[in-house]
């Protein structure tokens, strides 16, 4: 009955198949704002979906893409755009990124693009790259070190594109994807490195679908040196806009491990099916694997003031929550935020008020394996969990001009080797916790705050190189430490739309 609904429903799409303009653009730095400002003002598209996928002719050729000229009277094209990101700081710590995006599209159904990236950096304080002791860069991936304690990676994301129908196509790839309105993304985004993955995605109405399956990496927990173990899941997300003011969000995904005690599962046959929820098939199977599931909306007034929200749920029993004793097993997260596009004669302001939560052993799992991340990194928000967090983001663009200042203040609390507070999503919810009195921020307080404020002036807007010089000061209190205070100034030059963020 399943499989004979599925064949009127493909049938019906195919009926309604008409001819259209797409494009299918990279995945977009988030404080890229002005691209986000126009897609707002389509309510075809749903922004919560990042890498874009269009089909609105008007809003293409408003956005003038200088990535991907579309030419009627040519099958063909080819794009190719440098990639250049470096800046030095007064302490002679430098940051070197040079590379290319390039696109090649036949008959605008299908396309291939790449994003190729050479890194060199000068090893910063923890506080600006946050590099771990098993030698990982957030959103890089794990490098290499050259003569003079220099680290180097060399990366290369890529993406096969193929538009069967307008409502119907299937990308094939390595590289990231972003869900969510936010800064940050409680359900998945780009903090963790690249990966390898199969989407296909569903859009008809004002209902946009797709499910990603995802092949995830991770180093042997306490072995970081020994080779990397494969791990598995599949995500499916659903965004309906309801109308022009308001749309509703739904995410789930189910993690697991291609080798356990029973023997190779490699890509669970379960979890291939792409319409339906994970957690009975887990139930039914007796199956050990980690279901996370989510739900979120956006509402939109007057186009200008843009309110945004993100519930994840990772695992909840109301008993327990009605005990008031903080069950270390009722793990959530929330998002809220609020950002504001404003036109004020030539010029754009925008401005952002984000607050991110989630409770110890949000996303973790008995084994790493089935924890909701990659490369040892969390995969959803960058703190993992048992954290609480504000961001503020304003800026102005004037002509060539972009002035930003953005802030962050967040509070975590930490474990040791002989206590589990829940904040490492890597570290098994088994080892060392308390069954009761886990409330948000218990362990050993760490507060950061920090503040940037950088200029930036576009000197070839098709490319969107610019100049620019950043400000910076982060300000770390750990319990029992001394309060540590840095400060960095930075010039340099950059590609905007790829540049690296460091918060």
């Amino acid at each position: 009955m399943v499989k004979i609904k599925l064949c009127l429903i493909l049938f019906f799409l195919i009926q309604n198949y008409i001819q259209a303009q797409w494009l299918s653009y990279p995945f977009i730095n988030k404080q890229q704002i002005k691209i986000e400002e126009m897609l707002y003002s389509d309510s075809s598209v749903h922004t919560s979906i990042k890498p874009f996928v269009l089909n609105s002719k008007k809003l293409i050729e408003n956005l003038n893409f200088t990535i991907l000229p579309l030419k009627k009277d040519t099958s063909i094209g080819f794009t190719i755009l440098p990639l250049i990101n470096n800046s030095i700081n007064q302490n002679s710590n430098w940051y070197q990124s040079y590379g290319f995006f390039a696109n090649v599209y036949y008959k605008k159904k299908l396309s291939f693009q790449t994003i190729f990236n050479q890194y060199f950096i000068s090893p910063y304080e923890w506080l600006i790259f946050k590099s771990d002791s098993i030698g990982i860069i957030p959103s890089i991936g794990k490098y290499s070190i050259l003569s003079n304690n220099i680290w180097a990676k060399t990366s290369l994301n890529y993406n096969l594109h193929w538009q069967t129908f307008p409502f119907l196509w299937f990308d094939i790839g390595f590289g990231k994807h972003f869900l969510g309105e936010g800064h940050r993304s409680l359900f998945l985004s780009d903090n963790a490195s690249p990966f390898h993955y199969i989407k296909g995605t569903a859009k008809k109405w004002k209902v946009q679908y797709f499910v990603l399956y995802s092949f995830l990496e991770e180093p042997r927990w306490k072995n970081f040196n020994m080779k990397y173990t494969r791990k598995n899941s599949t995500l499916h997300y659903l965004s309906w806009n309801i109308n022009k003011h308001f749309s509703i969000h739904a995410f789930e995904t189910v993690i697991w491990q291609t080798k356990d005690s029973i023997g190779n599962r490699y890509f669970d046959i379960n979890y291939l099916n792409p319409i339906i929820f994970f957690r009975p098939i887990e139930f039914s199977l007796g199956s050990p694997d980690n279901v996370i599931m989510g739900a979120g909306f956006n509402l939109s007034i007057k186009k200008i003031l843009h309110l945004y929200h993100q519930f994840i749920l990772d695992e909840f029993k109301i008993d327990e929550l009605r005990n008031n004793k903080y069950w270390w097993g009722n793990k959530y997260g929330i998002q809220l935020g609020a950002k504001t596009f404003l036109k004020v004669n030539n010029s754009t302001l925008f401005y952002r008020l984000e607050l991110n939560t989630a409770r110890p052993f949000t996303y973790a799992h008995s084994d790493y394996l089935r924890t909701w991340g990659h490369m040892h990194q969390p995969i959803a928000h960058p703190l993992g969990a048992n954290f609480i967090e504000w961001l503020s983001q304003f800026s102005v663009k004037y002509k060539k001009w972009l002035f930003e200042l953005f802030g962050v203040y967040f509070r975590q609390g930490e474990g040791t080797s002989q206590f589990n507070a829940g904040n490492n999503i890597h570290r098994s919810y088994q080892d060392k916790r308390q069954e009761y009195g886990n409330y948000l921020l218990i362990g050993s307080n760490t507060n950061v705050k920090y503040l940037s404020l950088s200029i930036n002036y576009t000197i070839k807007p098709s490319w969107e190189i610019s100049l620019f010089t950043k400000g910076e000061t982060v300000i770390l209190n750990k319990q029992q430490h001394k309060q540590k205070n840095e400060y960095f100034i930075h010039l340099g030059i950059c590609t905007r739309g790829f540049s690296f963020d460091r918060y």
